[in-house]
């Protein structure tokens, strides 16, 4: 079986992370608007933040379990979540 785009990240790709952003930029910034947009907060460093966990979190993928669009959507969802609830306390 071939590698997953996010097993290439989590062994520290270059390439792969490229790859991952332009695959997945465009999901995780419309997210972001839908999250945060309503509340006044600026998404651009919140789809920094989702990346960073990405990053951090891509040696935790398994394929088996769901694909790479669910799982970073996951992280995503959570991540905006977090921030919602930040501004929210301000």
């Amino acid at each position: 079986m071939a590698e997953t785009l996010l097993q290439r990240v989590a062994r520290g790709d270059h390439a792969a992370v490229a790859l991952c952003l332009d695959e997945y930029g465009g999901m995780v910034w419309s997210l972001a608007n839908r999250y945060l947009r309503p509340i006044g907060e600026d998404p651009e460093d919140a789809v920094q933040e989702v990346f960073a966990e990405v990053w951090r979190q891509a040696g935790r993928y398994d394929p088996g379990r769901g694909g790479e669009a669910a799982f970073i959507a996951t992280i995503a969802h959570r991540r905006l979540t977090d921030q919602q609830r930040r501004a929210a306390a301000r």
